[in-house]
């Protein structure tokens, strides 16, 4: 039998695989246990990434927490709890002057990040973020602020990208941060809102949040659904449409519906935006407060007598004893099927108890025009006036004018209200 012979050679490299497979087992333990700075770094690409290289080893952060590492072109933070990111350009030299991890933005919880809008770049920070673009610079926006941007979309809503970081308001009580195409203001007892726009530039005129308004309590709104926009303030609101222009309104009136017959030839939005638009020429603001169905059969159709101020009838006494959620000086309107004698509404109403009747076929300027009334206005024989004689069918000027005296006796009415 012969003898079974081994090549040597073969041996060695049998020795020499099994010295590899140790190699292989040594790097995967070198790389577990290796930083995530360094994992991080390696992941961009190392020093043939666009990093470059490192110019400081890693090292503990001032605040004895994280960790960091400085490259040629940015910097990688590492953060126990929120892991390793980097940080570079104008984002990495915004967060460097705010006092790096120190600061109240604390460590990065993002890579710098293109924005949804593909133009620009931001970083988020466990207290806040940055956000660059090529025309704003960086600014960092942060805490109740952040949030309302963040609710209305970022760089991509109205607002745009940030043009300041958020700052301490003149008056020394609250913060703001303007943006590109507004601000938003931020107070301990109002919380944070934007402002934009003409109401921007009203509101800035006036002085600001040390103006008579005080700090926003609302976003811009659409009024009662129409093209009329609007923002409230501590003392007061700013009012705009395309036709009453800007409006600071310090007055309002408070209004309570009440439906025995649901409108046919104009929403009640509709209605109320018209009133709303020509109040807003004597700086009232109109407050649509509640609605409420009334199942009335009798007084669909109320009679009114002549519909004198001062007189009414027994219907009327009837129909205006409905006032629930009531209050002060509210006022309130009754809708119905229609008044006898047949006229669009009657102002007319008991002492004690303010408001009017509208039937459901009425104009646009009906309300407005009953109101009007109510508050202390008489008829004029001018179809381009609010308070026409000849039915507001026949406005022609929409909207009605109100003249100066007619709007000082609406605010003096002791049932508007200063705000």
């Amino acid at each position: 039998m012969s003898k079974l012979k081994i090549d040597p050679n073969l041996v060695l490299r049998e020795e020499q695989l099994v010295l590899s497979e140790h190699q292989i087992r040594s790097i995967q333990d070198l790389l577990k246990y290796q930083h995530p700075i360094t994992q991080k770094y390696l992941a961009l690409g190392g020093s043939g990434g666009w990093l470059g290289p490192n110019t400081t080893p890693i090292t503990k952060c001032p605040d004895g927490v994280g960790s960091f590492q400085h490259y040629a072109n940015g910097s990688i933070y590492y953060h126990p709890s929120t892991g390793a990111h980097e940080v570079h350009g104008l984002i990495r030299a915004r967060w460097q002057s705010l006092g790096w991890e120190r600061s109240f933005l604390g460590y990065p919880i993002t890579d710098e990040t293109a924005t949804p809008d593909g133009i620009g770049r931001y970083n988020h920070f466990q207290g806040g973020s940055i956000y660059w673009s090529p025309s704003t610079g960086a600014w960092e926006v942060h805490g109740a602020i952040r949030a309302k941007y963040s609710s209305l979309g970022w760089e991509r809503s109205f607002l745009g990208y940030p043009l300041t970081n958020e700052m301490t308001c003149p008056d020394g009580i609250g913060r703001y941060n303007h943006f590109q195409g507004g601000s938003i203001y931020w107070s301990p007892s109002t919380g944070a809102w934007e402002v934009h726009g003409l109401i921007r530039e009203q509101w800035k005129a006036l002085g600001w949040e040390r103006s008579v308004l005080g700090y926003p309590t609302s976003d811009e709104l659409a009024v009662f659904g129409g093209t009329g926009r609007i923002s409230h303030f501590q003392r007061g609101s700013i009012y705009w449409s395309s036709t009453a222009g800007t409006r600071v309104l310090r007055e309002r009136v408070r209004i309570h519906v009440k439906i025995l017959e649901n409108p046919t030839s104009f929403t009640l939005n509709q209605q109320f935006a018209a009133m709303q638009e020509v109040f807003a020429v004597a700086g009232i603001r109109v407050d649509w407060v509640t609605t409420e169905n009334l199942s009335l059969p009798t007084l669909t159709d109320v009679d009114v007598g002549g519909c004198f101020m001062g007189q009414t009838t027994a219907e009327q006494n009837s129909l205006f004893g409905n006032r629930n959620f009531m209050g002060g000086n509210d006022l309130v309107v009754y809708y119905v099927r229609s008044t006898v004698p047949g006229y669009n509404g009657c102002a007319a109403h008991p002492a004690g108890r303010p408001g009017c009747v509208v039937v459901r076929s009425a104009s646009r300027w009906t309300l407005a025009h009953e109101f009007g009334h109510v508050l202390g206005l008489s008829h004029v024989s001018n179809n381009d006036r609010l308070m026409t004689g000849l039915g507001t069918f026949n406005i022609t000027n929409p909207p009605p004018d109100l003249i100066s005296s007619e709007s000082t006796t609406m605010r003096n009415s002791t049932l508007s209200t200063q705000l």
